[in-house]
């Protein structure tokens, strides 16, 4: 019965209240009456919302990180998040958003929020690019380059005036190139090495492979590159055929020198990953060592093995037994496999290693702690997974068998606004309920 007028009349615990829900939808009005309902049970990590605690410090004590840091290889310190963390809830929730995601800002400019390449792209195949670089947009970047052939650059442009299409390549030109000269062959490689490459100080992070086809002068440039994004600090995303370039003899060192610093994760499906096995871990298929990846070129990568249920871990503590250390994401998605759900897929954990860039430079107090920004990338990656799944969810939901790929591109912006709360009106909200009752 108080109006707007007499808000100050108000006793405090109504204005709060007022105002949190004034401007919320009526399903997140929905939220709060069930919360209010059901108070008891809502749970919530007591220190989830502290911005200065990683992962880690959820999971396990000072000094059992620094000891499990010393033993092992890789993500120790998170061998016991990943039986909690499997789907998007109230005890991820929190944790996620304020780890993986940058806040917005009225002081934001022009790319702050992420600007992301794809390398991909080539005569045959121009959707596989455009998916990955909408999807990056449609998840939050502000900027989204494709690095593609000459031949793909128009019917990508024409597929949306958003991204920023460079042609680096002529296929014609690479696939006749394989019968010519040598020096005429690394000429041209330079070439497209150097347009790319010169677009890497404005990157957060390159995505390598979606449409990329296997033209081996073009696996040529694009090793170097992948090569280059590493030693310029660059986040990269491998998939499609810059996976099927790391299982080919000449490549298969590409990554020797990887170390926990370097952003780099692979995205294979289960064919691929099958794949990716054969060539690095040298096993038969019921011979497999118990750490699959260990003392491999691939072991500081994380890898997002693709299937119903997605799994995200850093190569080295991937186990055969499935007692991995890893992060799952048990999201339900659609029921429809449409062409280019792994591209999307791509481009929205693009997005998300960019925000884990971003933040770790706004933070640089923080960036001197490996095992901390390494966990927050994991967590970055599933929760990639998250937002693609759910919105594949919605998608089918509306369109059924009729359900493409662009469907789910449109459903990642609202799915991920509805899974990114905020987070301060929901806590206070908590503290009003639980002293009222």
């Amino acid at each position: 019965h108080y109006s707007h007028k007499n808000d100050d009349t108000m006793p405090r615990r109504l204005q709060l209240l007022r105002r949190i829900l004034f401007h919320q939808k009526p399903s997140r009005i929905l939220f709060y009456y069930i919360t209010i309902s059901t108070v008891s049970s809502f749970a919530i990590p007591n220190n989830a919302y502290s911005s200065k605690k990683s992962v880690a410090s959820m999971s396990t004590t000072d000094s059992t990180r620094k000891s499990s840091h010393q033993n092992t290889t890789g993500n120790s310190a998170f061998s016991n998040m990943h039986a909690s963390f499997t789907t998007w809830n109230t005890q991820s929730q929190p944790l996620a958003t304020s780890k993986c995601i940058p806040p917005m800002s009225f002081s934001s400019h022009k790319g702050s929020s992420g600007r992301v390449g794809v390398l991909g792209g080539s005569a045959q195949y121009t959707g596989a690019p455009y998916y990955a670089a909408m999807s990056a947009l449609k998840t939050g970047s502000d900027l989204a380059f494709v690095f593609c052939a000459d031949e793909a650059a128009v019917p990508i442009k024409c597929y949306s005036p958003e991204l920023m299409v460079a042609p680096v390549y002529n296929a014609k030109q690479f696939d006749d190139g394989i019968d010519q000269e040598q020096e005429q062959q690394q000429k041209m490689v330079d070439e497209m090495v150097e347009k790319v490459t010169s677009f890497l100080p404005r990157m957060h992070c390159l995505i390598v492979g979606p449409g990329l086809g296997r033209c081996p002068l073009v696996f040529q440039a694009t090793a170097r590159i992948m090569q280059a994004a590493i030693d310029a600090n660059v986040g990269l995303v491998v998939d499609a055929d810059a996976l099927f370039l790391l299982t080919l003899d000449e490549y298969k060192h590409l990554f020797d020198d990887l170390n926990g610093r370097d952003k780099v994760v692979l995205t294979p499906n289960v064919v691929e990953y099958k794949r990716l096995l054969k060539t690095y871990c040298n096993i038969k298929s019921n011979n497999f060592p118990r750490h699959i990846f260990e003392g491999t070129s691939l072991q500081h990568a994380i890898i997002v093995k693709k299937g119903q249920s997605d799994h995200v871990a850093i190569a080295a503590d991937v186990h055969y037994d499935g007692e991995a250390r890893e992060f799952i994401c048990e999201e339900e998605g659609g029921l429809k496999r449409s062409g280019g759900i792994g591209d999307v897929l791509a481009g929205c954990i693009g997005t998300f290693v960019a925000w884990n860039s971003i933040l770790y430079e706004a933070n640089a107090a923080s960036a001197d702690d490996e095992d901390e920004e390494r966990g927050d990338l994991l967590l970055s990656c599933w929760s990639a997974c998250c937002v693609t799944k759910r919105s594949t969810r919605v998608a089918f939901e509306k369109k059924r068998r009729a359900m493409t790929a662009p469907d789910v591109l449109e459903e990642i912006g609202p799915v991920l606004d509805d899974m990114t709360i905020d987070i301060a009106s929901e806590e206070t909200l908590k503290s009003l309920l639980s002293s009222s009752l």
